[in-house]
């Protein structure tokens, strides 16, 4: 919800355990965002630099993932995804697309309480793993069927050393026709089913085969998620996306 000072409020103020207040000054990143002096009217978002990559911060005050009005509420109908593709297209125009993704990280795994998508470049052999999979059937497009359509991917820490987690992964055609949102598909196919926290949670976008023809691979992650055939699951998207 905004401040009226700052613009528009929404319809119902949301939860502030979960969502934040409007008038905490101690968060960076909603200082920012509440702060920003020229935005094009109605946008629910800016785009700022992040220590790699780019964010894109939400201009109303949501802690992040846990919000539950981004399920439904206030802000289910911001596409802050759709957004984010949109400008990673812009601020990446020197690197081919396809070597870029977005993520989320859970709530204990995030330098700020505002939501924050980051727009990051991939690391190196992560989509040719995904696309591997779903060449040979591996990954669902099923939503219903995402919560069990475990695969290992391998990436890096930031030091370069190889690293292998289990995730969910679902293929989706696009996430911004029909109203899409990937936080209200998460929700209710993976966290309600699996009895699971929304704010444990880590969301990551990567864009399948060559173009966005191909559709996206959605992998989603926690760190108490058990695979047995693979490696634990992990709560951010850092072993996959350059963004430290």
């Amino acid at each position: 919800m905004t401040d009226d000072k700052y613009g528009d409020g929404t319809l119902t103020a949301p939860p502030v355990s979960l969502c934040g207040d409007p008038r905490d000054s101690t968060e960076f990143l909603w200082n920012m965002a509440r702060d920003c002096r020229e935005r094009t009217p109605g946008d629910f978002w800016l785009v700022s630099g992040g220590v790699k990559g780019y964010l894109l911060v939400a201009t109303d005050r949501i802690k992040g993932i846990e919000c539950p009005d981004l399920v439904a509420g206030a802000f289910a109908s911001n596409n802050y995804w759709q957004f984010a593709f949109k400008r990673s297209l812009y601020w990446f125009t020197s690197s081919a697309w396809g070597t870029l993704g977005l993520g989320i990280n859970a709530a204990g795994h995030r330098s700020h309480d505002q939501l924050h998508i980051h727009m990051s470049e991939l690391r190196p052999g992560v989509r040719a793993q995904l696309d591997k999979a779903w060449q040979a059937g591996k990954i669902t497009k099923d939503l219903k069927s995402w919560p069990a359509n475990l695969t290992t991917v391998t990436g890096q820490d930031t030091t370069g050393a190889a690293q292998s987690r289990s995730y969910r992964v679902v293929h989706v055609s696009d996430f911004w026709s029909g109203n899409f949102n990937l936080f209200k598909a998460l929700h209710d196919n993976v966290v309600v089913p699996c009895g699971e926290k929304m704010g444990d949670q880590t969301l990551i976008v990567i864009q399948a085969g060559q173009s966005s023809s191909e559709g996206f691979y959605v992998l989603n992650s926690w760190d108490g998620l058990p695979h047995a055939a693979g490696p634990q699951g992990i709560g951010f998207c850092d072993f996959l996306l350059i963004c430290k």
